[in-house]
């Protein structure tokens, strides 16, 4: 029996699960740190190498910056387990594959009782949730032409959920580079105070000529902040393109199969017109 109880992430770490495939902020926030410290962990190996020293000696922002990132990789994580977890409602067949089955009033009770023997928690996967709307207002109202309407809404809902998902990602994506181009100007502030201080104690030219080349030698270092946070956004954008456009695809699939196990099966009674 599929379970969304049992088989949701955030449910195996005994948090309260989001709504479909939303991700929730505090998981990902400490499952970040947990990823963030054990990177820093394993670089202390490499100390000698240009990344270590990027990562560890530039300031505060390329700890800023892996944290963001590690953060992002964890929404992305717990997005795409949700999603395949989403994606098995799509095995299960709610309505009789009898291509003679029509759907009424009468034969509601028939794809519930059905889904509920396969499904633990029907109302958690997006795809059952908009027939159990549709169902529960046929039951109630009886008016079969209102079904494709509310299948139909309920689609449109959850199209704008998925955007809003997206959010916080979003955010981490933006703030990557910019935090990026903070340390650069910030580096390139403390380059320009040296060559000043350099400039202004005058001395011989050889003293002159080995104080600008530490000077040079942090300005060219500087920039590796803004190349640590314009890479850690180009690997979480493609990320995000591959898995917006499956949750996409699923929703498209929800969709047509909603309107060939529902929709196509519905059955007008004496005195109601089609929907519009």
């Amino acid at each position: 029996m599929l379970s969304w109880e049992a088989d949701d992430i955030e449910r195996k770490f005994w948090f309260a699960g989001k709504k479909m495939t939303d991700v929730s902020p505090l998981l990902s926030f400490l499952l970040g740190i947990v990823f963030f410290v054990a990177f820093y962990v394993v670089l202390g190996f490499f100390k000698k190498t240009y990344f270590a020293h990027i990562m560890t000696e530039l300031g505060w922002v390329p700890y800023a910056i892996a944290f963001t990132f590690f953060w992002g990789v964890c929404v992305l994580f717990i997005k795409w387990r949700k999603l395949a977890l989403q994606r098995k409602a799509l095995t299960i067949r709610a309505v009789p594959l009898d291509y003679s089955f029509v759907l009424s009033v009468e034969s509601a009770d028939r794809i519930l009782e059905n889904l509920y023997r396969h499904v633990a928690d029907p109302e958690h996967f997006m795809l059952f949730n908009r027939i159990l709307r549709a169902l529960s207002n046929l039951k109630n109202m009886g008016r079969v032409p209102d079904i494709e309407i509310i299948i139909r809404t309920q689609s449109d809902m959850d199209h704008n959920s998925l955007e809003s998902s997206y959010s916080i990602l979003r955010g981490m994506i933006w703030a990557m580079p910019v935090l990026g181009f903070i340390g650069t100007v910030e580096g390139l502030s403390l380059a320009i105070g040296g060559f000043g201080a350099v400039l202004a104690g005058g001395g011989e030219i050889g003293n002159l000529r080995n104080s600008l080349q530490g000077v040079v030698s942090g300005l060219s270092v500087s920039f590796g902040t803004t190349l640590l946070g314009l890479v850690g956004t180009l690997c979480l954008q493609i990320v995000m393109v591959f898995l917006r456009k499956a949750e996409e695809e699923f929703h498209e699939s929800c969709d047509d199969y909603c309107h060939r196990n529902i929709v196509s099966k519905l059955r007008l009674t004496d005195g109601e017109a089609p929907s519009q």
